[in-house]
């Protein structure tokens, strides 16, 4: 166990019981002092602390989730959800940071636009959060937004056609700004919209799993060629698995998978239409299996939900372009990867990539019971197990692809800067409570 350089004299919290740590789960004790973990050890040599808090049976505590890959909406789409649903959404998931996307409206390609979401976040938010750019409106933009402190800048297919791409990926490798891309290549993407008729049953045909691969090729390339750090987002299948296994030899690549990934396939599509459609497709048995052998094997780096809700008649549309990409996802991501923990399918070291890997990614002190992180702490029962239903989700969009699935551990407190954010469904916090955070770069640097 580490300390503190010795033990205070009195904290304001203790935790004991089962603590994940170092990718065990261990009978310790966590100390908060003013928001941030001071101490970590055997509970029998605990200092005293005004609050103290046994786990109890059937009880872990896991650090606070990190998903580096949410979509807020608000501002124009506020009807879809805001940043007191999605991130009272994110608290009921056990997750304490999220890091949003920049497909608003207005989508987010200056500092003026994020300075807007900002407004927005600050008086809702009940976690703490970190904005991305979006492909700038000028290059000078990406400085000014490494200054206002964005995580990363985010790509999308439509991106890698702008005749400023080149120039863009330098300037972000010059701030050494992560680039983090939705790999699908527009151009394949244009072609078998071409060829097919556009149907939601079709929709893994429309977006075909080369679409991705090359889209990894090309990036991987360039980043080796230009020198940005890129990281890979919600792969989905086999062919990308082996692009991006192919682009971490040549260059520093780092790549994540979605949650739905690892539990749905396309069946999914054919049984809920709409419902199940996200970009990138659902794919076969065979991605999914694929998909969990990268996360064993130790070549995907995070999980994420990409968390998308939308209005559910959007989403129950007959017209395939009407019907628009994506599922909330805040809420299940954590009971999920359990449930597959307690199956086998994964190792219990895959919560490290929904917790400690994306902190690391984003150079953000979360996602770890450690010394000088924040005293972000789940307490979650991984004895309970519960069906999964749409219409009691947080998120305003009131359903989901595991409506009827049955998953293990329910979030049963969560502390956020050592702060009970929520305890037993209630929230204890008011909406602003949750903090900005900008990547702590000169500590080893986002992404990396």
């Amino acid at each position: 166990m580490r300390r503190a350089g010795g033990s205070p004299s009195s904290l304001d919290l203790l935790v004991s019981g089962r603590l994940y740590i170092g990718g065990s789960l261990v009978e310790a004790a966590v100390g908060v002092e003013d928001g941030k973990v001071v101490w970590v050890g055997k509970p029998s040599l605990a200092p005293p602390a005004e609050e103290r808090i046994e786990a109890g049976d059937g009880v872990v505590v896991l650090p606070g989730m990190v998903d580096m890959h949410v979509h807020m909406r608000d501002l124009g789409e506020s009807d879809k959800e805001d940043w007191f649903t999605g991130t009272l959404s994110a608290l009921a998931g056990g997750v304490t940071f999220v890091a949003d996307m920049p497909n608003n409206v207005p989508p987010m390609r200056s500092v003026e636009d994020l300075e807007l979401k900002e407004a927005e976040a600050a008086r809702k938010a009940v976690v703490d959060y970190g904005f991305y750019l979006g492909f700038p409106r000028d290059v000078g933009e990406l400085a000014r937004a490494a200054e206002f402190g964005v995580v990363g800048m985010k790509l999308y297919p439509r991106d890698l056609l702008e005749e400023a791409l080149a120039a863009v990926l330098r300037e972000a490798a010059r701030l050494d700004l992560p680039v983090v891309v939705h790999a699908e290549d527009p151009l394949i993407l244009r072609a078998a919209e071409a060829a097919l008729t556009k149907d939601v049953v079709l929709h893994g045909k429309l977006r075909p799993p080369e679409a991705e691969a090359q889209a990894v090729r090309t990036l991987s390339y360039l980043a080796a060629s230009l020198g940005f750090r890129l990281h890979v987002t919600h792969v989905s299948s086999l062919e990308a698995l082996r692009a991006v296994a192919a682009a971490k030899a040549a260059a520093k690549v780092t790549a994540d998978t979605a949650i739905h990934y690892l539990c749905l396939d396309e069946g999914a599509v054919g049984r809920l239409g709409g419902i199940a459609k996200v970009n990138p497709p659902l794919r076969s048995r065979r991605d999914v299996e694929a998909l969990r052998l990268a996360i064993r094997s130790g070549l995907l780096d995070a999980v994420v939900t990409d968390h998308a809700p939308h209005r559910r008649e959007e989403k129950l549309s007959e017209a395939y372009d009407a019907i628009p990409p994506g599922f909330p996802g805040l809420e299940l991501c954590l009971p999920l990867l359990v449930t597959l923990i307690a199956e086998g399918a994964l190792l219990l070291r895959a919560l490290d990539l929904y917790s400690s890997a994306p902190a690391r990614l984003l150079a953000v002190p979360k996602g770890e019971i450690a010394v000088g992180r924040d005293a972000d702490l789940v307490l979650l029962n991984v004895r309970e197990r519960w069906r999964v239903r749409g219409d009691e989700l947080r998120s305003k969009a009131k359903y989901t692809p595991f409506e009827g699935f049955e998953v293990r551990g329910r979030v049963a407190k969560v502390f956020v800067r050592g702060t009970l954010a929520y305890d037993g469904g209630e929230l204890l916090v008011e909406k602003g409570f949750g903090r900005r955070y900008s990547p702590a770069r000169g500590e080893g640097g986002a992404l990396g």
